[in-house]
């Protein structure tokens, strides 16, 4: 009796077999009829069109049976894409795709869940690493054209004389122009990079036009290894440190480290943490500086299921803290994702510790980032997160216990701290209300209400 149940069960392996043999027989046979067909009816090679139906079958075959049903009618206007639209050169299968992965995400209504195309995907990998290979500059698209916003100090582009608002034309004779027609600014903006960036020691030419000289000249730069600065700090007078972080990348706490390291001899008793503008990034690093001040919860992830989950502080050795010390913590509009986690843990967890500017962007979600099998990634929203205290803060932002509206009037002078740009003046209204709290205790006024017509 066993015996035979094993005999059956081979014969049954046979039959599926061959009943898989004949299925893809029959895919095979309706896929070059299929292309005999079209190719017939629209122009293109038969066995082109062939070769196509026999993939996309393959790809219908391997969709998971529970959403095949969703899945065909996806096909169903591929198939009507490929066979009937007007300008069949125009047809680039990997940006349909591209297209549909956009527009699957976008059902989501969540603007923290999107995909990346490979370049985009891979310039977004090296920012985080803290560090990557060019030139070193800022770049955007302001009408269509690709500018320097800014050259990172002592990079090659500083040390070649490229200015803010430079218009790059061509990168290495290609004119970017034609390159980036069509493009929205994220994509034109990666095509670019991708052009510009290369291995340390290699030479890109870039021919840019001046407008406030009205001139076009080319020159020659030699890439380099650019370090992404994302930690700044000095004593102010008073025996007060300050230390700006402008985003939360791999390198960060190393940066932090060493700022601490040379601020800590220095005995302040107080602390300015500038938060303003920084638009988030790791939240491991986020754990990790959070682990420079105390030591304790830094958030809750609130997952999918409902589970609530701790997460703490990421500690460093005894001569790389700081705590204990007052602080005061500057946050703005564009103080976002993991800036909000850090602003949100030391005014809930440490003590002497408040928050001064304005409410903060509203970002209280965590994110996967899924790398994919051809290089591009999806960027997936996996939990919300909430401060210690509890507080939720996705789309309402922390409003600090002493709101102070940006302000660079002479009546709030401050002494000039790092990464001020050249251009600007020292003063600030902000980082001045908060030295002054700390040194004297002396607190800003309430901001004025704006009245409002019934």
């Amino acid at each position: 009796m066993h015996f035979n149940t094993r005999k059956d069960t081979a014969m049954e392996r046979v039959w599926a077999i061959i009943g898989k043999i004949v299925q893809w027989l029959a895919v095979v046979t309706v896929a070059f009829l299929g292309g005999w067909i079209t190719g017939r009816i629209v122009g293109v090679s038969p066995i082109d069109v062939f070769i196509t139906g026999v993939s996309n079958a393959d790809a219908r075959l391997l969709t998971p049976g529970d959403r095949r049903q969703y899945a065909a009618v996806f096909w169903d206007v591929w198939d009507l894409v490929e066979g009937n639209f007007y300008r069949p050169e125009s047809i680039d299968r990997q940006r349909m795709i591209y297209g549909a992965i956009r527009g699957m995400l976008a059902t989501l209504d969540d603007p923290y869940t999107f995909f990346q195309e490979p370049e985009e995907a891979q310039q977004n990998r090296e920012s985080m690493e803290g560090r990557y290979e060019g030139i070193g500059a800022y770049l955007r698209v302001e009408d269509g054209m690709i500018v320097i916003d800014r050259p990172i100090p002592n990079s090659p582009a500083a040390q070649a004389g490229l200015q803010p608002g430079d218009i790059i034309l061509a990168v290495d004779d290609q004119e970017l122009a034609e390159l980036i027609a069509g493009l929205n600014e994220n994509d034109a903006s990666a095509r670019a990079v991708s052009l510009i960036r290369g291995p340390a020691g290699s030479v890109v030419r870039l021919t840019l036009r001046r407008p406030a000289e009205d001139r076009v000249f080319t020159v020659a730069i030699t890439r380099a290894a650019i370090p992404l600065i994302t930690v700044n700090s000095t004593m102010l007078p008073n025996g007060i440190a300050y230390i700006q972080i402008t985003e939360f990348k791999a390198t960060t706490t190393e940066l932090l480290d060493a700022a601490i390291a040379e601020l800590r001899p220095q005995q302040p008793r107080a602390i300015v943490l500038d938060l303003r503008n920084n638009s988030g990034g790791f939240l491991t690093t986020a754990q990790e500086v959070l682990g420079r001040f105390y030591d304790g919860i830094a958030l809750y992830e609130e997952e999918r299921s409902g589970v609530k989950k701790e997460l703490r502080t990421i500690t460093a050795v005894p001569d790389r803290r700081l705590y204990d010390i007052p602080m005061v913590v500057l946050v703005n509009g564009g103080s976002a994702s993991a800036a909000e986690v850090v602003a949100g843990a030391l005014r809930d967890q440490r003590p002497n510790t408040v928050l001064l500017g304005e409410r903060t962007f509203g970002k209280g979600s965590v994110q996967n980032i899924y790398t994919l099998r051809d290089g591009s990634s999806v960027r997936i929203t996996i939990a919300r997160w909430l401060t210690p205290a509890g507080e939720a803060i996705n789309g309402v932002g922390i409003t600090p216990q002493h709101v102070v509206p940006a302000s660079n009037e002479a009546t709030y002078p401050v002494p000039c701290v790092p990464d001020r740009p050249a251009d600007t003046s020292c003063a600030d209204a902000q980082l001045y209300w908060a030295l002054q709290l700390l040194e004297n205790g002396t607190a800003p006024p309430p901001p004025a209400e704006t009245e409002t017509a019934p």
